[in-house]
């Protein structure tokens, strides 16, 4: 009876092993469901062009299995799709990280140098490429890519060349036009000295010669420089009456002149001494 027991327990056991077994087979069945049906969605919205409605199909794949490569390698081309090539690089990267299989690496590889290829990132992209075609050397396409990017990469370098050495031409351009223009600064600056000490020399001999003025008009005059002189005398016409009478009154005038010269030697005679 005892035995009957334990035989019974052991079933039982076995029964809830399976069940459990069962339910989560159903589960995870379930769950892949899902998220297959989300890729299906966003597969339909991306043949449509529908970039953000896939994306968003992907979001909710991811979701229901988080370490799906399908689900972030197809976002990763919806994100590329949009031209938002930084956030693509994000989720090829987490597809690449995602899976073991080294078919699928270096599918997401590949995707993952086009990305940096669109963004002009050639030496990342060139990486890329490369590191698909190691996993993956058959790969025709990789190896057609890998070759334009590294073009790309050599005219980049080349016109960054040109690039440089326009630019250093045209420092070199600037820094003779700026001495060109400083000699002539200069020029004009010692061109305007000397006019300007000219105009100061012809100044000062103006100066000079208001201070010394006219020798013949600064000579001092006789008298008070600020007294007027009298005007020159002029003739006076006479008639021959007024001649006549002038002429007796001169007469008349040195007679009596003589006269006195008389009386005055009659009253004080000279003795007149004789030398022997």
């Amino acid at each position: 009876m005892v035995g009957k027991t334990v035989c019974f327990a052991r079933v039982k056991n076995f029964v809830t092993y399976l069940l459990v077994l069962v339910g989560l087979l159903a589960a995870t069945n379930f769950l892949s469901a899902q998220e297959n049906l989300e890729l299906y969605r966003g597969n339909s919205k991306y043949a449509d062009g529908n970039y953000d409605e896939a994306k968003t199909h992907y979001e909710k794949a991811i979701a229901e299995n988080p370490t799906s490569y399908k689900g972030t390698y197809n976002l990763g081309n919806a994100t590329y799709k949009g031209k938002n090539f930084e956030e693509a690089v994000s989720f090829y990267e987490q597809a690449i990280a995602s899976t073991n299989d080294n078919m699928q690496k270096a599918e997401a590889m590949h995707n993952l140098g086009n990305t940096y290829l669109q963004s002009g990132k050639f030496e990342e992209s060139i990486k890329a490429y490369k590191n698909s075609l190691r996993l993956n050397p058959a790969a025709d396409d990789t190896r057609y890519n890998l070759a334009f990017a590294q073009k790309m990469m050599q005219q980049q370098e080349q016109q960054e060349q040109e690039q440089k050495q326009n630019e250093e031409e045209q420092d070199e351009e600037e820094k003779d036009e700026n001495q060109d223009q400083e000699n002539q600064d200069n020029k004009d600056s010692e061109e305007n000295e000397d006019d300007k000490e000219g105009e100061d020399s012809e100044k000062k001999q103006d100066e000079d010669k208001d201070d010394k003025g006219d020798p013949k008009e600064n000579e001092p005059k006789d008298g008070d420089e600020e007294q007027e002189q009298p005007a020159e005398p002029k003739p006076i016409e006479l008639t021959p009456r007024e001649a006549e009478q002038l002429l007796e009154a001169a007469k008349n005038e040195d007679q009596k002149i003589q006269m006195q010269l008389r009386q005055q030697q009659k009253a004080n005679p000279k003795k007149i001494e004789k030398d022997w």
